[in-house]
């Protein structure tokens, strides 16, 4: 009798276990960023000014907003920059989860996006992220000449400090036929990154949703500068490598440094796009070229040695309200 009840024991624990495995690869591949800004004609022709010309114009559409039963007119275009697939979306009217953000935040990155293959899979996470305590802050439906947009945003600004969301089916991926991300400099996305001030806590709720915790790293840099000025910048970093493109968490230790500037402007959240570059000098003259001015930059390890590098940074809070941060490693 003992060796069935240890038998029937085991099978309810392997039982247990198996049901607490939960499938969360989605998180592994950014589809697309959500990106709200107030005129997106400037904002295009200030991204085309630093080379990146591949875009997709949709036009004036109407979104259905399904959660709160409204229905709002919205402008918007698909970017494809370096390897970065972006959606910039300008609220014409009315009020919207889209609104609310460019009011309370300002010109930003909202959201980043994870695509599923299909409606049903799709559900499978909602409810699962239900289960969890996260909601549906808005659900919204946009039908377009390619088809239909279908967006689920997440509930999880406020201890996240972005907006998760979610997406299927076939329609993003075709109007994407056809744009590689080329440009004119040939920069290549490497890091999607973001500006808080607590690394714990957010750390600890990306985690329970399913994302890795965060790596910290207190970088030694050296010849730190701010726009132009020898300082003593610190931060700490905290790193999610759960995918093909990290996730750079920026804590701003000992200003002046960028991070501490964004977040009094905009407040946390997503600060900038990462792109490795082959000749960072020849990218920083074109760029300087065309008046655009480097905000913050430095270096690390031991120059001129393996494991070194550079780091820039391009202010375009007028572009869009999203950094760009240039990077360059010693080979």
């Amino acid at each position: 009798m003992k060796n069935l009840l240890y038998v029937f024991l085991i099978v309810l624990l392997t039982g247990s276990c198996r049901q607490k495995v939960v499938d969360t690869s989605h998180f592994n591949q950014v589809g697309q960023v959500l990106w709200v800004v107030g005129d997106i004609g400037n904002v295009m022709h200030h991204w085309s000014e630093l080379g990146f010309t591949q875009y997709a114009d949709l036009g004036v559409v109407t979104a259905e907003l399904i959660t709160n039963h409204k229905q709002t007119r919205l402008k918007i275009v698909k970017a494809f920059l370096g390897g970065a697939d972006v959606t910039w979306i300008q609220p014409l009217e009315g009020v919207s989860v889209f609104s609310d953000f460019n009011k309370e935040y300002g010109d930003g990155a909202m959201s980043l996006v994870h695509r599923f293959p299909d409606l049903k899979s799709l559900k499978k996470e909602l409810k699962r992220m239900s289960a969890i305590g996260i909601k549906v802050l808005e659900e919204v439906r946009i039908n377009v000449d390619q088809g239909t947009l279908h967006y689920f945003l997440m509930d999880t600004r406020k201890e996240g400090k972005y907006t998760l969301a979610y997406t299927y089916g076939d329609t993003d991926l075709n109007i994407a036929k056809g744009f590689t991300g080329e440009n004119r400099l040939g920069l290549i996305l490497s890091q999607y990154a973001f500006a808080i001030r607590d690394a714990g806590p957010v750390s600890e709720y990306w985690n329970r949703i399913g994302q890795p915790a965060f790596e910290i790293s207190n970088p030694e840099l050296f010849e730190t500068k701010y726009y132009g000025e020898i300082v003593d910048h610190q931060l700490i970093q905290g790193w999610q490598r759960q995918g093909t493109i990290p996730y750079e968490w920026c804590i701003p230790v000992k200003p002046p440094i960028v991070y501490e500037d964004h977040i009094n402007k905009h407040g946390e959240g997503i600060h900038h796009l990462a792109f490795n570059v082959d000749n960072m000098d020849a990218v920083l003259d074109d760029f300087r070229t065309r008046g655009y001015i480097v905000s913050m930059g430095g270096a690390w390890g031991e120059k001129d040695k393996p494991g070194s590098g550079r780091y820039e940074y391009i202010d375009l809070e007028h572009a869009g309200g999203l950094t760009m941060e240039l990077l360059w490693n010693y080979q």
